[in-house]
């Protein structure tokens, strides 16, 4: 590999990067071949340089003062919430507990009512809709009622925690 150095070819870069030539250096770097290679690279990335300055859309300082002062109450928002969010998540923690808890605590009524369902559908009579309706009317009605609330008003919560996403 042979390296060519010539003293003249940091002029010539130079020269092509402002775009001004003097006829002694343009003569020269006609002559000299490590001189015009290294002009025409220059010049090569100096007109790369201009497509990219051209291919470049910045946007008016109104819309980014906008947009910063939308980022800031946004994020001002998301701070002042926090600890409703917090609020929110702790309140989801503690009726799931509360629920189990209404499970563990009535497991063995729970327990007796399916036991009595499942027995009336698995011999085939029909006599199940008076077996349900009956245990409906006793203590059953008033967990049926509160399940259902409860499904309605968590679907509402979820709605609203993730709506804005």
């Amino acid at each position: 590999m042979n390296l060519q150095n010539c003293e003249k070819e940091t002029l010539v870069i130079e020269a092509a990067r402002r775009g001004y030539w003097e006829e002694e250096l343009r003569a020269h770097a006609a002559e000299c071949g490590v001189c015009a290679d290294a002009m025409l690279a220059a010049q090569f990335l100096q007109e790369m340089q201009h497509a990219d300055l051209a291919d470049v859309k910045v946007p008016s300082s109104g819309w980014m003062w906008w947009r910063a002062q939308l980022m800031a109450k946004r994020a001002a928002a998301e701070r002042a919430t926090e600890p409703i969010t917090l609020v929110e998540q702790v309140a989801g923690a503690c009726g799931l507990l509360s629920a189990i808890g209404i499970l563990v605590w009535q497991w063995h009524t729970i327990r007796a009512w399916i036991a009595t369902l499942g027995g009336t559908w698995q011999s085939g009579s029909y006599a199940a809709y008076t077996v349900v309706a009956s245990r409906v009317q006793q203590s059953s009605l008033l967990v049926m009622i509160s399940a259902g609330a409860f499904l309605v008003v968590l679907g509402f919560a979820a709605y609203l925690i993730w709506a804005d996403e």
